[in-house]
Order: structure tokens, then C-alpha cells, then sequence
């Protein structure tokens, strides 16, 4: 039965540790997949690039960017109907010429002008984008869903301006935000419809190029645009209004005041206004403020354009991201599964913040997109809680291999110690705690009359009689030398010591009995001493020979105490720090100063069956008597008690009273003591 209840553990050992070989891959492959999936990579841009915007902060976009906007006083201030659809084409005529002569490098209107107006305002607003060539228009892109052979098809096509204007402009381009619900974080640099088309923010960055020599520090050229993603993810500059913007009527009533403001930018015209009624291409990104203020559709048209000028748009790629991905909670693996839980816990918790501050680098720096959500918020945590059970598993199973080698020589708290330390000795601790030292009384002269075998198998059962109950009663064995055994009970309350090792004896002397009656030719009496302080427990030794045991003042004073049986015919004695302040189960023995110590003890023991309170009220009276020196009225009265009860320690006394006995020591005049060498 037994060996059918090992095997089973065995194997549900094994099994345990084959699931746990298996977890990091599973765990792996799922953090993997995650990361890549559409829900991973969802909250990686909808949270973990706004904090990386928020890490990194606000910076300043390109000086040669402006926007000229209508906002919600504009036609009140130019005295215009307020819907923007009614306006004359003649005010936009105005501002060509304004800002053509601000020698403006290109103008790009995120307004669509595709209902025909006033004849003579469309033809003066054609004029006079034909005659600066530097007009860039909006263009309407449309999805329909169209029926054919009885499939329905969905079908993109792009609306162009009114032909008037379409024909006098430089380019005209749809701007094609992806839906989104609330946050704004990308948009199309090119529409897929047939044949492809570049966008507003790319096709202003092509003329650009076509007029000028890339700037310093750009990483886009004209060959490059055709390589980038159709959808690109924005690296905004800041809040709303981050570029310079100019109301409409603010420029046209003194356009040289922003002269050199304008000179040779790209200049951005459309609605932004923090309230405008009619005004829909509001959105939000992460640096919305407080106030509500959304990001307009020509600033997201700007800062499109201003990442393609400076190459500062946000990069990312799959791969690098599992690359790094896998590195990481490799290192996370590692370190967790190698060191202590503690040590481990810290050391993924300095490589979660370096791989965030990695992550923040990359992006304030080079633009890269590097998750962190996943492998800090998610994969670090899981990662962490696996490895610690692992350390809790793996220090089980080898406190359970160190417990079947060593769990007869230590107790089961310091194996699990050295368990969770294989790597060095746990340190040493003081504590405060019981300590029982018990002696066989005999054993040298039995050990004489039988063999080296008869006395090994004596001692095994000796043992196993007197460790079994300590052990089961909470003691653990600190040292065990010929038919010595030194036993502590670290941790006790120190307010109820009695009655935490009144249990421990009853079952000890019980169990002593029995091994007596059954070896009654060979029978050990054992006497016991008890003591109760502060005793440093831990491994001493040097070099490759250690020993688990009690060091102490109270291992001494223990073990001179359980001397003192022989001199008064105890077998059991306890000093006063073990007794406590209620002592019915205990009677006064006296005070004495053993050997090699220079305090007075009290000692006790276990009141006997016949030992009434009158007999020990006057055994008190006669102790008193000795103590002050009236040794001649202690002796009487040690007599007396000794006819009446053959008390052992009441003979004692009686000897000790004479006046020759090596036994009296005096404090002063008035006070005595017995002194009790070490050995009889």
C-alpha cells in the first residue's frame, strides 16, 4: 500500500513537471498570436501609442507648414452667409492672389467645390488659381454598393471638383480618413480604386519634391512615397492648432503682417474652429485637451503632410515586433525561472521598465512603433505569477527529496530553507524558545554488559521513544550525543510555557514507560531538564563540515539544570522562566546556582500524587528556613517531611543542612543557597 501511495506521487510529480516544461510554450505561442492578432494590435494603438504620445509630449512641426482657417467667426467677419456652401468663390479668389503674392510655395484646399456658384466669383476663383499654379484641390471620394449578375459589389470612385476649377488647379486629391468610432490614429496615403491615387497630404508632398531639394534629416523621397503602406499612422506634433493658423479673415485683412510666416510655406486652407455647427470632420487623438477641442480635417491633412516632409511617420513592422516580443519574455523565462522569487520578481520588473523605456526611445527618436502593452501589462504579469509557482513547485519538490534524505536529521521549517536556498545556508536566527535536554540514566553500565549490535538496536528503540513524541508534539532536535538528546521548541509564547510542554511530557514519560516495559532488562530511566530564552538556531561550522543546532546561554543552562536530577532524585526539573505565574501542577524545589553560572536558579517539578498542599506549604516553611540559615530548624523540619512522604529532594536537604556541606553557598549573612557542581 505504502509503495502504491509513492508511486502515485512520483508520478503526479512527473506530470507536474511535464506541464510545467509544457506552460512557457503555450504561454509563448498565445502572447504570439495575441500580439498579432487584430484585438492585440487594437489595443496596442488605441492605448499604448497614446501613452507613447504622452511619454514623448508635444514637439514643434515644421516651420514651413501653416493653415489658414475658417473658424466660426469668419463670416460673421467678412459679412458672408453663414453656411460655407453659400459663400461667393470670389473670397477664395482673394485669397490665391493674397497668398500667392506672400509667395506661398503651394496651396492645398481641404474644401470641396463641386456645386457651381456665382458665374463671375467661379470664373475669378479660376483665374486665379490658374495663374499661381500652386492650387491643390479636394476631391469627394464615394462607396457604393452596385448589383451585378445579382452579387452585390462594393464599388470606390473619387468626385472631382467642379471641371472650372478642376481644370485650372495644379492637382486635385481625395484626403480618406479610416472610420473609426472616436480616436484618430491613421489615414490613406494612397486609395486603392483603379488606377491608384495618391492622396491630399501625397500629392503635396510630390510637388513639393518636384520644386525642391529634400530636406535634411528626410527619409522620404519621391521613389520611397510608391514603397510606403497605403494606410499610414500618424506622428502628431500636439494638441489641436500645434501649426501656425491664421483665421481667413485675419490674413486677408493684413496679409503682410504674415509675410515671412508664409513665404515659401505650404499652406493648408479648410474649416478649424473650436465651434462650428456645420462643421463635421472633427476627431480625436491623443492629445485631445480637456476643453474638447478635436483636431480639425485640415490640420490632420497637415500633419499627414508634415510627416511625409520630415520622414518623421510612425513605422512599425510585424516581425521586429515578434522578434522583440520573443527576446523579451525569453529574458522574462530566464531570469524567473533561474533565480529566487524575489531576486527574479525585481530583476522583470527592471526589464519591463527598460523595455518600455526602449519603447519610448524608439518612438521619440527614430519613429518606431514598438509594442508595449502586450509584453509589459500583460505577457510580464502572467510571466511572473508562472515563474513564481514554478520556484514554489520546484522548492516543494526538493524540500520533499531533501525531507526523504534529511528529515530524520533536520527539522521540516529548515529543510524547506534550505530548499529555497540551495545555493548557500540559510543565516542563522535568534529567537526566543523552550529548550528539554533528557539523559538515560544507566546507560554506561548497560552499555558495558552488550555487544556493539545489541546496543545500536537498544538505542534505535531508545530513540524512537524519546524523538517520536517531541517531534510530534512540534520539538525539533537540535543535537543528539551517546543517550543525550537536546530538543527546542522555537517561537513559544513565553506567557504560557507550562501548558505548551505539560502535553510534550506527559507523552514523553509515557512513552518511556512503554519502551521500559519492554526492555525491562536493559531499562533506561531518563531525566529531563527544561529552560526557557533566547537561543541563536542555525548551521555552524567552517569549510565542508556544517552542524544544525542550538547555540545559547539556554543549551548550557538546560543542560546543567537536567544535571541537577541526580543531586536531588528528580527526574524531571524546569526552571521558574518555564513555570509561570500558576504553578498548581508544579512544586517548589528551591533556588540554586549551578555550575559555572553566577545566577541564582529556581528551579521546579511535577507535583506527585501524594504531594498535598500542606506537605508543600511546609516544605516551603523549612526551605525558608534554610535559605536564612537556620539550618538546624530546616534540618528538623526536612526530616519530618521526609518520614512522612520518602521525598527524595526533602532527604537532600536534610544532608545539605549540615554545616560541612559541600553544597552551601552563602549570598550574604542572612541569605543561602544550594551550589550545585556539574557533575555528582
Amino acid at each position: 500500500m505504502k509503495l502504491s501511495v509513492e508511486r502515485s506521487s512520483m508520478e503526479n510529480t512527473a506530470q507536474r513537471n511535464r506541464t510545467y516544461r509544457i506552460l512557457p510554450l503555450v504561454l509563448l505561442l498565445s502572447l504570439s498570436l495575441w500580439l498579432i492578432s487584430p484585438w492585440g494590435q487594437s489595443i496596442e494603438e488605441g492605448f499604448g501609442l497614446d501613452v507613447l504620445f504622452w511619454l514623448r509630449g508635444p514637439i514643434p512641426p515644421p516651420e514651413d507648414v501653416a493653415i489658414i482657417a475658417i473658424t466660426e467667426r469668419t463670416s460673421e467677419a467678412l459679412q458672408l452667409p453663414r453656411l460655407l456652401t453659400a459663400w461667393p468663390r470670389s473670397v477664395y479668389a482673394d485669397l490665391v492672389q493674397t497668398l500667392n503674392q506672400s509667395n506661398t510655395a503651394l496651396m492645398v484646399f481641404d474644401i470641396f467645390f463641386r456645386e457651381p456658384g456665382d458665374p463671375e466669383s467661379d470664373r475669378l476663383f479660376s483665374h486665379a488659381l490658374h495663374a499661381s499654379g500652386k492650387g491643390i484641390l479636394f476631391a469627394y471620394s464615394e462607396r457604393q454598393i452596385v448589383e451585378l449578375n445579382g452579387q452585390k459589389i462594393q464599388q470606390d470612385r473619387i468626385l472631382p471638383p467642379l471641371e472650372l476649377f478642376s481644370s485650372s488647379a495644379l492637382s486635385t486629391a481625395p484626403f480618406i480618413l479610416p472610420k473609426v468610432s472616436s480616436k484618430l490614429t491613421r489615414y490613406w496615403l494612397r486609395w486603392e480604386v483603379s488606377p491608384p491615387r495618391l492622396t491630399l497630404p501625397g500629392v503635396a508632398y510630390r510637388y513639393t519634391m518636384l520644386n525642391s531639394q529634400p530636406r535634411e534629416g528626410s527619409e522620404t523621397d519621391r521613389s520611397s512615397l510608391d514603397q510606403l503602406n497605403s494606410i499610414q499612422i500618424y506622428n502628431f506634433y500636439g494638441p489641436p492648432r500645434s501649426f501656425p493658423t491664421i483665421s481667413l479673415e485675419d490674413f486677408l485683412s493684413a496679409p503682410r503682417q504674415y509675410q515671412s510666416l508664409l513665404d515659401g510655406a505650404v499652406v493648408f486652407i479648410g474649416y478649424s474652429a473650436s465651434f462650428q455647427p456645420d462643421q463635421k470632420d472633427g476627431f480625436y487623438t491623443p492629445f485631445t485637451p480637456d476643453s474638447g477641442l478635436d483636431i480639425s480635417g485640415v490640420e490632420l491633412a497637415a500633419t499627414a503632410y508634415a510627416n511625409l516632409i520630415e520622414g518623421s511617420y510612425i513605422r512599425h513592422n510585424i516581425l521586429i515586433w515578434l522578434v522583440a516580443f520573443l527576446l523579451y519574455i525569453g529574458l522574462l523565462f530566464f531570469v524567473g525561472m533561474k533565480l529566487s522569487a524575489e531576486r527574479g520578481l525585481i530583476l522583470m520588473t527592471v526589464a519591463a521598465g527598460f523595455y518600455l523605456a526602449i519603447s519610448h526611445g524608439l518612438f521619440t527618436h527614430f519613429h518606431f512603433w514598438l509594442p508595449w502593452v502586450t509584453p509589459v501589462l500583460i505577457a510580464t504579469p502572467l510571466i511572473a505569477i508562472f515563474c513564481v509557482r514554478y520556484r514554489l513547485l520546484l522548492v516543494h519538490q526538493r524540500a520533499k527529496a531533501l525531507e526523504t534524505v534529511f528529515g530524520q536529521y533536520l527539522p521540516a521549517r529548515e529543510i524547506q530553507r534550505l530548499a529555497a536556498s540551495p545555493d548557500r545556508l540559510p543565516a542563522q536566527e535568534t529567537l526566543f524558545g523552550v529548550c528539554m535536554v533528557t539523559d538515560a540514566t544507566g546507560f554506561t553500565s548497560i552499555a558495558e554488559k552488550l555487544t556493539a549490535g545489541e546496543l545500536s538496536e537498544l538505542l534505535d528503540d531508545y530513540y524512537k521513544a524519546v524523538i517520536s513524541p517531541i517531534r510530534r508534539r512540534g520539538g525539533m532536535i537540535s543535537d543528539v550525543a551517546g543517550d543525550g538528546i537536546i530538543a527546542l521548541w522555537p517561537h513559544v509564547d513565553q506567557a504560557h510555557i507550562w501548558e505548551q510542554m505539560k502535553p510534550v511530557i506527559n507523552e514523553l514519560q509515557e512513552s518511556i514507560d512503554h519502551f521500559n516495559r519492554l526492555h525491562d532488562s536493559t531499562p533506561l530511566p531518563t531525566r529531563i531538564g527544561i529552560h526557557a530564552g533566547e537561543v541563536v538556531l542555525g548551521h555552524f561550522g567552517a569549510s565542508d563540515h556544517f552542524e544544525y543546532r542550538a547555540i545559547g546561554d539556554i543549551v548550557n543552562t538546560t543542560s546543567r539544570i537536567e544535571n541537577a536530577n541526580k543531586f536531588l532524585g528528580q527526574t524531571l526539573l524546569l526552571s521558574g522562566a518555564c513555570a509561570g505565574p500558576d504553578t498548581k501542577d508544579l512544586r517548589l524545589i528551591g533556588h540554586f546556582l549551578l555550575s559555572g553560572k553566577q545566577t541564582p536558579l529556581t528551579l521546579y517539578t511535577i507535583t506527585g500524587e501524594g504531594w498535598k498542599p500542606q506537605l508543600e506549604r511546609q516544605f516551603r516553611e523549612a526551605l525558608a528556613s534554610f535559605t536564612a540559615g537556620n539550618f538546624t530548624e530546616a534540618k528538623a523540619l526536612f526530616a519530618e517531611l521526609l518520614r512522612e512522604t520518602g521525598d527524595n529532594a526533602c532527604e537532600f536537604y536534610r544532608q545539605a543542612c549540615d554545616t560541612e556541606s559541600p553544597f552551601i553557598t552563602s549570598i550574604t549573612d542572612a541569605h543561602y543557597l544550594i551550589s550545585l557542581p556539574k557533575e555528582t
